[in-house]
C-alpha cells in the first residue's frame, strides 16, 4: 500500500537539510482562549506556547517557544498558532501534533490556511542563490489544487505563474535569461509562494508557501506531509542550478499562450468577438469609431481586469476621459488577482481590491484597502484604510479607516467614526489596551506591552 510519507524516502538527504516553520489558522470549539492555551502547553510539551492578546505581536517564536494569538481577520474565535523554525524531523513531529490538536479541539473553514516557511540550515543551500523562475516553472499548482480545490483562484494564494512577464514581448522564442532578467518580484505576499523574504540574512530568509488551506484542511495529515516534503524538494532543486531543456519548454509554452492572448486584445474587433456580453463605452458612448479611437490606450487595463477575474460575464465598462478612470457597471466579479484602480458601480464583488471606488456594490469574502465604499453592503471581509459612507459592514474586520455607516458583528480594530456611524453590541472593539480574549495578563506596569498571558485565570 502506497503511503504519502513514503513518497520521498529516497530523497531524505535533501529533506534533512530543511528548516520548516508553520502558521496554523483555525477556530477553537467550545473553549476559551486561555483554556486552549493551557491544553496546547500540555499537548506540545516540552515546547512552551505563549499566548498574546495582540494581533501580529512582536514576539518571535523559536524551536522551544511557539505563540498563539487572535487572527482578527477571521472574526471571533479564530486564532493563529505560529511555530519557530524547526529542523525537518521536529517539523514533521510538531505538524502531526498540532494537526491532531485541531482535529480534537478546533475546526477550520474556507478562511483558514496553513503556511509552510522553508529554508535550509546547510551552508551550501542559500535562498539568495534561488533560481526563482525555475521554481515557478516547476511548481505543480494543479496537483496542489486537486488536493485542496477551494484554494484555486484564492486571492490570498494567487498563482505564481502570473509573476512571469509576457506583455513586453511580441514573439514566443525568447531566451530564458531575458525573461529571468526582466522578472520583477511583486511587493505582495498574497501569492502561493511569498518571495518577499528570500534576500534577507541567512538566519531570517525563508520562502512562505501559502497554497494549503480551506475547510477541513486538518483532516488529511498525509497530504500535508506530502506537500511539505514536495515543497522542500522543489526549493532544494532550484537553488544554485541553471535551467534545463524541460524548463525551456515549460517557459515557451507559458509565453506562447499568454502572449497570444494579450496581443489578441490589441484589436477592438477581437474584444467584441471574444466578449460579446461586455459593452465598452467612452464617456458613456459606445459609438464604434469613438471607442476604437481610444481603444489602443485602454486595452491593457481592460485586459488586466479580465485576466484577474474568473469568467467575467455581462457588464458595462465606461472610460471617463476627463479623469482617466474606468467604471465597471453591473458586473459579477470574482477576482483571482489583486484589482487596482477601478470604479465599481452596482457590482457583486469577491476578491482583493486596492485603491478602488465602490458605489452601490455587494461585497463578500473580500479584502478592500485604500478605497472609498459608498451605499454598499460588505460582508465577511477585511476593510483596511477605507472611507466608508452610508454603507453596512456585516461580520467584517475594520482597521485604520473612516466609518460613517453601520457595522454589525465583526471586529473594529482602529479608525475614526463619522457622525452617522453605528456599531451594534456584537462588534468587538479591539486595541492594544483592550482584552480580545477572556484571559488574565501580567500587570502592565511590569513592561509587558504585548499582553503576554501570565496565567489561566479569568479576569
Amino acid at each position: 500500500m502506497k503511503k504519502y510519507s513514503d513518497k520521498f524516502l529516497n530523497q531524505s538527504d535533501k529533506l534533512k537539510k530543511a528548516v520548516v516553520g508553520f502558521e496554523f489558522e483555525f477556530y477553537v470549539k467550545d473553549f476559551s482562549f486561555y483554556k486552549t492555551l493551557e491544553m496546547l502547553n500540555i499537548e506540545l510539551a516540552p515546547v512552551k506556547v505563549w499566548g498574546f492578546r495582540k494581533y501580529h505581536s512582536d514576539f518571535t517564536p523559536d524551536k522551544d517557544n511557539f505563540k498563539i494569538e487572535p487572527d482578527l481577520s477571521g472574526g471571533s474565535n479564530m486564532v493563529e498558532l505560529v511555530t519557530g523554525p524547526l529542523d525537518y524531523y521536529n517539523a514533521k513531529y510538531y505538524l502531526i501534533k498540532v494537526i491532531n490538536f485541531i482535529q480534537n479541539y478546533g475546526y477550520t473553514n474556507d478562511k483558514c490556511s496553513i503556511h509552510f516557511n522553508l529554508s535550509f540550515d546547510s551552508e551550501e543551500k542559500d535562498l539568495n542563490d534561488l533560481n526563482i523562475l525555475k521554481l515557478i516553472l516547476n511548481t505543480n499548482e494543479e496537483e496542489i489544487f486537486k488536493a485542496f480545490p477551494t484554494r484555486k483562484g484564492n486571492v490570498y494564494a494567487k498563482s505564481i505563474k502570473k509573476i512571469i512577464p509576457y506583455k513586453e514581448y511580441d514573439f514566443f522564442n525568447i531566451p530564458i535569461e531575458i525573461v529571468k532578467n526582466n522578472m520583477r518580484l511583486p511587493n505582495d505576499k498574497y501569492y502561493g509562494i511569498n518571495f518577499m523574504h528570500t534576500n534577507e540574512e541567512k538566519e531570517s530568509q525563508r520562502l512562505e508557501f501559502r497554497y494549503i488551506g480551506g475547510k477541513d484542511y486538518e483532516k488529511n495529515i498525509g497530504q500535508l506531509i506530502y506537500f511539505m516534503e514536495r515543497f522542500i524538494i522543489d526549493v532544494h532543486d532550484s537553488i544554485d542550478v541553471s535551467f534545463d531543456h524541460e524548463d525551456a519548454n515549460k517557459l515557451e509554452e507559458y509565453l506562447e499562450e499568454n502572449i497570444k492572448m494579450f496581443k489578441n486584445f490589441s484589436k477592438y474587433d477581437n474584444l467584441l468577438i471574444e466578449y460579446p456580453s461586455i459593452v465598452l463605452q467612452i464617456d458613456q458612448s459606445n459609438e464604434y469609431d469613438l471607442v476604437k479611437a481610444y481603444y489602443n490606450n485602454i486595452y491593457p487595463k481592460i485586459y488586466s481586469l479580465i485576466d484577474s477575474t474568473e469568467n467575467i460575464g455581462e457588464c458595462l465598462i465606461n472610460y471617463v476621459t476627463q479623469t482617466q478612470t474606468m467604471e465597471i457597471v453591473d458586473a459579477k466579479i470574482k477576482a483571482t488577482s489583486t484589482i487596482n484602480n477601478f470604479d465599481f458601480i452596482n457590482c457583486d464583488l469577491i476578491g482583493v481590491f486596492d485603491s478602488c471606488n465602490l458605489l452601490g456594490c455587494n461585497v463578500n469574502n473580500s479584502q478592500i484597502s485604500k478605497s472609498r465604499i459608498t451605499h454598499s453592503e460588505v460582508k465577511n471581509s477585511k476593510v483596511l484604510s477605507c472611507k466608508v459612507d452610508g454603507s453596512t459592514l456585516d461580520n467584517c474586520f475594520f482597521m485604520d479607516g473612516y466609518l460613517n455607516g453601520d457595522m454589525h458583528s465583526g471586529v473594529f480594530r482602529s479608525g475614526e467614526l463619522g457622525p452617522y456611524a453605528s456599531l451594534d453590541a456584537d462588534v468587538k472593539i479591539v486595541n492594544d489596551n483592550e482584552n480580545f480574549f477572556d484571559t488574565k495578563y501580567d500587570d502592565e506596569s511590569k513592561g509587558d506591552k504585548d499582553g503576554k498571558i501570565a496565567g489561566f485565570g479569568k479576569k
